[in-house]
């Protein structure tokens, strides 16, 4: 008898399920449609001689609505094939399909509350998500839900899957897999991103190409997996985050978003423009030269210091591809916390989530200092009374 794998898919817009109207612009299209399309395109590889699309159809889609991926799957990944597994999706959308550039944290909080309430039933997860704001989402999905114990994939598509020459059926095609088949690899437990035959940590992606298919890339730290001819899982380049002990995922809050802002340094910046965007903010994301330099000029630190003084918690990230920032220049006197290698979407994403936290604020400061879910090299994150190095705790427990 087979063995069982169950993959909850999340539609919630973009342009992988896009198709342009009467007036040749993009409109989103509803779940029944883009579920129709992708059953069709399962009867091509499914098909046995003599059946017709009916037939077909009958066989791969459930009575209770599961349809049955791919069977040649199976044959990427040698446990599967030997164990005979068999992966069956369920496809939900949000209420309403969005524009990924008008995703807000509220609907971060939307989606992972989606997973969790499927968190015991699938084996794992893909979320239809728009390229733009994608490592925005997929950032701050692994802080909401924290440690799991099944794979979060999140992808999209440059060209919409109705298109002739789409990316977006390779990468469901290719998220799916991963999160089926090679669902129970303890190294994909955790939120992650797929683009084009590459599986990233998601929370060290960084969208870096809109005119290519090849849109995603992690700066500093090497794939989870590539999907090439072979499918290979670099377990041995990656550097596993330590999940720490006393801290339970928490959404962002539904009804206030914290004055997160971003600072970034240019020359001539003036007095006026940074102060401009320090008072009020609860949290500035501070984008520097190089390795962490700023003007070394006298007001600058007044303006950081006097910031600081009011609680306003400041993050330090370079604003170059890849790098890291280091506690030794100025803004380090002024209590601006390294970011190390963090992206700026993760950083931002981080600065949210823990704003929206019940953590007091020297517990806010030293999770900012220290790596909770492997999205920065800083040190990781260890709280009081915990020994160092000691195992954490993980959201779920296994069925």
């Amino acid at each position: 008898m087979a063995v069982e794998r169950k993959v909850y898919v999340l539609y919630t817009g973009g342009t992988f399920g896009m198709k342009k109207d009467d007036k040749g612009k993009l409109a989103p299209q509803t779940l029944d449609v883009i579920k129709d399309f992708i059953i069709r395109h399962t009867i091509l590889y499914e098909r046995k001689p003599g059946e017709s699309d009916e037939d077909v159809w009958n066989r791969i889609v459930t009575p209770d609505g599961l349809i049955t991926l791919y069977h040649q799957l199976a044959e990427d990944d040698p446990k599967a094939k030997s164990q005979k597994y068999k992966v069956l999706y369920r496809m939900d959308s949000l209420p309403t399909p969005i524009d990924s550039s008008n995703v807000t944290p509220k609907d971060w909080s939307d989606m992972a509350e989606r997973i969790k309430e499927h968190m015991c039933v699938y084996d794992g997860f893909v979320i239809i998500h728009g390229t733009d704001t994608m490592a925005y989402t997929s950032s701050a999905l692994s802080f909401i839900l924290g440690k799991i114990y099944k794979p979060v994939i999140v992808t999209g598509a440059q060209m919409p899957i109705f298109h002739p020459r789409t990316d977006g059926l390779d990468n469901f095609v290719g998220s799916m897999l991963m999160a089926g088949y090679f669902c129970d690899r303890e190294m994909l437990h955790q939120v992650m991103l797929y683009d084009l035959n590459k599986l990233y940590q998601g929370n060290r992606v960084v969208k870096f190409d809109c005119d290519s298919f090849s849109v995603f890339d992690s700066p500093d730290v090497f794939p989870i997996a590539s999907l090439e001819t072979t499918i290979k899982l670099y377990k041995h380049k990656m550097v596993e985050p330590i999940f720490p002990p006393s801290l339970k995922s928490k959404a962002f809050t539904r009804t206030e978003t914290p004055q997160v802002r971003i600072l970034r340094f240019f020359p001539g910046i003036t007095e006026n423009y940074v102060r401009g965007i320090l008072v009020g903010a609860d949290g500035v994301i501070l984008e520097t030269y190089g390795s962490g330099n700023v003007p070394d000029v006298a007001w600058l630190k007044e303006c950081l210091t006097e910031a600081d003084k009011r609680g306003v918690l400041m993050l330090n990230c370079t604003q170059v591809y890849r790098g890291t920032v280091l506690p030794i220049y100025a803004t380090f006197e002024a209590h601006v916390i390294p970011g190390y290698d963090i992206t700026p979407e993760a950083a931002m994403t981080k600065m949210i989530w823990v704003l929206n936290s019940d953590f007091n604020p020297e517990t806010k400061r030293k999770i900012l200092k220290h790596s909770l879910y492997g999205e920065s090299c800083a040190p990781s994150y260890c709280p009081p009374n915990v020994e160092p190095g000691q195992k954490g705790e993980r959201e779920q427990t296994p069925e």
